[in-house]
């Protein structure tokens, strides 16, 4: 486990960099570690589970996050330690962005680990997913990620959608 810094109000954030969502997003955008690293000491956490939307009010990437439309070639596969198929679109490019999005798992008292931090906005997981699932199949229906802007698990992309 790495430290990353302390909140706002005094919590230690660890990130495990070897297995967490977030250390894929890393390894996809260069400027967002350092991003994470400024935004730790500006808030405050305190639930069991947190996720955030930070504007850090400069550009950090690309978001690889895009509407979708009827016509549009849409794929599906498995990402990196996950266990929820992505959807995913060819030929639409990714856009820039100066928004963040952090989710925290409590580790013991003021203690978290960043489960994941990615370039972007806030949605909610993909079906299958904890974060807002009663809004995930209409949301990721309308929504899809670039597809080749991040790693996938060989051997699962499929046309069918697994959800």
């Amino acid at each position: 486990m790495i430290f990353l810094g302390k909140t706002k109000n005094h919590c230690e954030i660890f990130f495990d960099q070897e297995q967490s969502h977030a250390a894929t997003h890393f390894a996809d955008s260069p400027k967002l570690y350092s991003a994470v690293l400024k935004t730790i000491p500006t808030i405050n956490i305190s639930d069991d589970k947190v996720r955030i939307e930070v504007d850090t009010g400069e550009e950090v990437g690309l978001s690889d996050l895009v509407e979708t439309e009827d016509g549009d070639e849409i794929i599906y596969a498995l990402r990196p330690f996950r266990n929820v198929y992505s959807r995913f679109v060819k030929d639409k490019v990714a856009i820039p962005t100066s928004f963040i999005v952090l989710a925290f798992n409590s580790s013991g008292e003021k203690k978290y680990l960043l489960h994941t931090a990615f370039v972007g906005r806030l949605t909610p997981s993909f079906p299958g997913g904890d974060y807002l699932p009663e809004q995930s199949k209409i949301f990721w229906s309308k929504h899809a990620l670039v597809w080749g802007n991040q790693e996938v698990v060989p051997g699962t992309v499929t046309s069918v959608c697994p959800w």
